[in-house]
């Protein structure tokens, strides 16, 4: 009796091994994969802001003074965006540009402030949060920039899209798209 009593308890170790084992094996699995998933995020405390709404207008005109062919994007609710983190995609029917490194000192893009082959953003009479060192586009701020539009680029009625975009995540904030009116 003492001898089959030990070979069923022998018996039963076998399957609860295998049980541990397997279970061992799934948990490395896991563990494996999660950390290479972890490690394969570029940035985890990174988050794009949540900009709710924002609204624009284009008004075209005469490129004297700062006063024609003006973009407005204004940040109408969600979070406040430090400028520095702020870059500002403009698409024109048959061309597009970026203001980027903000904000400026002043109201004048330099050329490492554009990527505008085009040179379709005027380089004087930018405004608001990216003009004169502005800290945070927030609710009731306006992002604002001129449009070198001399030569009838653009006409009223013809459309633009502008998109603010949150640079260290490539996030877009706002994405406006107006119609030119005069």
């Amino acid at each position: 009796m003492y001898s089959s009593s030990l070979s069923r308890d022998r018996r039963g170790v076998s399957p609860v091994i295998g049980v541990v084992l397997m279970l061992s094996v799934t948990v490395l699995l896991a563990a494996t994969v999660g950390g290479v998933a972890l490690t394969a995020t570029t940035d985890l405390d990174q988050r794009t802001p949540t900009v709710a709404r924002s609204t624009g207008n284009f008004v075209t005109g005469p490129s004297g003074g700062c006063g024609g062919n003006t973009v407005a994007i204004r940040h109408a609710g969600g979070d406040p965006v430090p400028a520095d983190e702020l870059a500002i995609a403009v698409a024109l029917p048959d061309t597009d540009a970026r203001i980027v490194d903000l904000p400026v000192s002043g109201t004048a893009l330099s050329a490492s402030n554009t990527d505008d082959s085009d040179n379709i953003v005027y380089d004087y009479c930018v405004g608001g949060v990216i003009a004169n060192g502005g800290k945070r586009w927030s609710a009731g701020r306006a992002i604002t920039f001129q449009l070198n539009t001399g030569g009838g680029t653009v006409e009223p009625g013809d459309t633009i899209e502008v998109r603010v975009v949150h640079a260290p995540t490539s996030g877009v904030l706002a994405a406006v798209e107006l119609t030119a009116r005069r």
